[in-house]
């Protein structure tokens, strides 16, 4: 018997980008009613209901190690 999927976005902390009815979104989510994670990944809103898509989920140790990366770069447009 397949086991149900379910999660709950516990905390919105932003919006990265958007792009028609697609957006980028930084959250915190209990998926299974674990131990909630940060989330990155797409939503697309398919009649007037917000499906997940493609994301990666981070502990708070892996999204800081990723904020120190991030803060080390050099201008990323240059």
């Amino acid at each position: 018997m397949a086991k149900t999927f379910t999660y709950e976005v516990t905390k919105h902390i932003g919006t990265i980008a958007e792009s028609g009815s697609m957006t980028t979104e930084l959250n915190v989510i209990s998926f299974n009613g674990a131990e909630p994670k940060f989330d990155l990944r797409r939503w697309r809103v398919i009649n007037g209901e917000r499906k997940m898509q493609k994301g990666i989920t981070f502990s708070a140790e892996e999204l800081s190690a990723l904020q120190g990366l991030l803060n080390s770069m050099e201008d990323i447009n240059g």
